[in-house]
This record gives C-alpha cells, sequence and structure tokens, in this order.
C-alpha cells in the first residue's frame, strides 16, 4: 500500500467517522430549535434506541470481515448475515417501540427516526468490503456524503416542513438514494454483489462474531441505560436536555479516540515485542490526551457550558451546571475504557472484556431503576458515570493482574495471556 493511499484512507475515514458523530448533534440541535423541548425528547429516545440496536444490525462483522484476507468468506456471505440481522434490527425497533409506546403517533415517530440507523449497519458491509480490498476511501468516502446527504435534507426538511414525521419520511428516501448511488456501482466494478444464503457459511460467520456483536450491545447499553431511565419515570423534555447535556462528554471520547488510535499498532508491536517500556510509554499518551480533552472540557463546562448549550439548541438548561460536570466526568471514563478496552484485547484478554461489559450493565442497569426515580436527571447523570467508573476499576484491576502474572511467566508469549 503505498504511502499517498495510507493518507487518502486516513482522510476519508476521519471524515467520516467526524461527519457521523456530529450528524447527531446537530440533528438534535435542529429539532429544539425549530420543534422544541418535547419533541426533542421523542427524537432522543428514538436516536438511542436505534443505536443502541445498531449492533444488531451491522452484528459487529466489519472487523472481522476488514481482516478476513484469506477470504474465508465471500462477499455473499457477509452481505447475506447483513441482511438477515437488519432484519432482525427493524423487527427489534419495531416490536420495543410497540411494546413500551404501544400503537400511537410518537411510538410511529419513535420507529421512522430509529430506522435511519439501518442504513448505517447496511452501508457498513460494502465498507467493510472495500477495507478488505485496500480501497478503505471508497467505502469510507460514499459513508461521508450519505451521512452529509442525511443531515442536509432532515435540517432543510424540518426547517421547511416544521413537521418531524414527514422529515423522517423525506430523509429516508434521500438516504436510501444516496446509499445506492454512492456505493453500488463503486461496489459492482470490484466485486459481485449477489448474497448468498448457503446455509453453513452463513452460520459459521454469525457464530463468529457473536461475541463481538454481545460485546458492543452491552458497551452500547451503558451510554444508553440512564435514557431508558428517563423514558421511565421522567417527563419527556428531560430526554432532550440529558441529550444536550451529554455532548460535551461525547466530544471528549470523539477527540480522545482520534488522538489515540493512531497509537494502536505500535501498542500491538510493543507488546509482542516485549518492549514494556513502550508499551507504558503509548499508554501514557493516550491517556494524556483524555486528561487533555477531560480538563478543556471540565473548565469550558464550568464557565459557558450552560449558556452556550442552552443558546445553541434553544432551551432553558439553568440549574444543571453539576448534572453536565458529572456527565463530563463520565465522558472522561468511557474515554478511559475504550483505551482499556484496547489493551485488554492486545493482551489477548476478549473474555475479560466481555466479563467487565456484563457486570457495568448490571450495575448500569440497578443504578437506573434506584437513582433516576429518586434523584431525576442528575440520578442519570450518576447513572451513567456509575456504570462507567465500575468498568473502568474491573478493567484496570484486571490489567494489572495479567501483567504481573505476565512478568512473572518473562519466557512465555504474549498470546500466552489469553488464558490468564
Amino acid at each position: 500500500m503505498t504511502r499517498t493511499q495510507v493518507t487518502r484512507d486516513y482522510f476519508w475515514n476521519t471524515a467520516a467517522s467526524v461527519m457521523s458523530a456530529g450528524s447527531s448533534m446537530i440533528l438534535l440541535l435542529v429539532v429544539t430549535q425549530f420543534l422544541g423541548a418535547y419533541v426533542g425528547g421523542i427524537f432522543s429516545l428514538a436516536v438511542a434506541l436505534g443505536w443502541q440496536l445498531q449492533p444488531l444490525g451491522s452484528f459487529e462483522m466489519r472487523l472481522y470481515q476488514a481482516t478476513d484476507i484469506e477470504h474465508r468468506f465471500t462477499f455473499g456471505a457477509y452481505h447475506a448475515s447483513r441482511l438477515t440481522t437488519i432484519t432482525l434490527m427493524v423487527l427489534g425497533i419495531i416490536g420495543y417501540s410497540l411494546v413500551t409506546g404501544g400503537v400511537t403517533q410518537e411510538a410511529l415517530l419513535v420507529i421512522l427516526v430509529a430506522m435511519l440507523r439501518v442504513f448505517d449497519s447496511y452501508e457498513d458491509v460494502f465498507q467493510g468490503e472495500f477495507q478488505r480490498l485496500g480501497r478503505l476511501h471508497i467505502g469510507a468516502r460514499a459513508c461521508f456524503f450519505r451521512v452529509l446527504t442525511t443531515t442536509v435534507v432532515f435540517t432543510a426538511s424540518v426547517a421547511l416542513i416544521r413537521d418531524l414525521f414527514m422529515a423522517c419520511v423525506l430523509t429516508i428516501v434521500a438516504s436510501a438514494a444516496a446509499l445506492i448511488a454512492l456505493n453500488i456501482p463503486a461496489a459492482r466494478r470490484l466485486y459481485g454483489l449477489r448474497p448468498s444464503f448457503d446455509l453453513q457459511p452463513l452460520k459459521r460467520l454469525l457464530l463468529a462474531c457473536l461475541p463481538l456483536f454481545v460485546g458492543a450491545f452491552l458497551a452500547m447499553y451503558l451510554t444508553n441505560a440512564p435514557r431508558f431511565g428517563i423514558d421511565r419515570s421522567l417527563p419527556r423534555e428531560d430526554q432532550t436536555y440529558y441529550n444536550v447535556l451529554f455532548m460535551p462528554a461525547m466530544m471528549i471520547n470523539l477527540l480522545s479516540g482520534l488522538a489515540f488510535k493512531p497509537l494502536l499498532t505500535s501498542l500491538a508491536k510493543n507488546w509482542l515485542m516485549g518492549n514494556l517500556e513502550g508499551f507504558f510509554a503509548t499508554i501514557r499518551r493516550g491517556f494524556v490526551a483524555i486528561l487533555i480533552s477531560t480538563v478543556s472540557m471540565l473548565a469550558i463546562g464550568y464557565f459557558v457550558g450552560i449558556p452556550l448549550l442552552g443558546f445553541l439548541y434553544g432551551i432553558d438548561l439553568e440549574g444543571f451546571l453539576w448534572e453536565l460536570m458529572v456527565l463530563i466526568v463520565g465522558g472522561a471514563f468511557s474515554a478511559v475504557s475504550i483505551l482499556l478496552y484496547y489493551i485488554l484485547v492486545t493482551m489477548r484478554l476478549q473474555k475479560a472484556a466481555m466479563f467487565g461489559y456484563g457486570i457495568a450493565a448490571v450495575a448500569a442497569t440497578f443504578l437506573s431503576w434506584i437513582l433516576i426515580p429518586k434523584f431525576g436527571m442528575m440520578g442519570a447523570c450518576l447513572t451513567f458515570t456509575g456504570a462507567m467508573a465500575i468498568l473502568v476499576m474491573f478493567w484496570l484491576i484486571r490489567i494489572v493482574v495479567a501483567f504481573w502474572s505476565y512478568r512473572e511467566k518473562r519466557g512465555y508469549s504474549a498470546d500466552g495471556l489469553q488464558e490468564l
């Protein structure tokens, strides 16, 4: 792979990641500004549902597909599996909305908004194949312009029509058209598109990716547990307030991720070579990136966060300063958890990672049931931060134990840590 191609892949992948992260913030801003806090609450719950079920739609198959350079599975198998999991995602969205909201207009709105995430899950299978063939920039560029199309059409529709239902319908049509136009012609020039529903390969592929799906689903639940708790116990407007206050925490993850994702290769290389000094130096750089992002957000949040967010989203956030501070701390724990996850995978401790997610998910459920009815918005913020803190503490302890075991068994390779 040439230097130019690596630069091109990195540029478009970063652009697509930033566009995807920024799109959610922009769409919520548009809804609250033009349709108010109550409709913003419906929109926020729907977005949370879409994000929660997106791991089911994608089944976290992208990493497996992109690294399947021996072509154990054809694109036809990946395509068929994605159509299968997307069908389950759609059924999950409809089922959850109707069970919790009944056959109402609000439930229909939740379904339509959540359906926008289906396009991300489906497009992901094309991006995975482009990446497997060394053409990551094609898929990332298509993702960037499809999300841009979705954002522009939704924004214009809400601003002009002032109706969330029609805005969603128009955006779904535009997103489908953009996905087809930006992905299908380019994909057809490189590989066959026909899905293959051969049962045995399909079964093997889904079983291989099942642990990845479970981990991603639980990780997303940690973020969404407070939102589901708010939906059970608090007014609809509080869903909007929480999601707006959550934006700085999301920015910590985005900024930290951009800073330490390029460090992953050196992290793995130093571990496999037994270069512990280089290994910990890389980790320190990751923690420094998180620390800088967190301190910056805490300072901005304390002095101008409430009036700035209130102005941008057109809502009154007076009195929510400490909730904002708690969420920013939770965002820092979340960023640390991502870094620790990369360390666990590098050390071949995936089982510990899944167990940690399970413990934190149980904790988040209990915290949401106890804290939100009693403390309201602060309870929701404490639920998120508490669950993330529990996850970080568990993983830190596991990494320290594994490291000391590694030092005692210095003659073993890093792969030997898999059973630690």
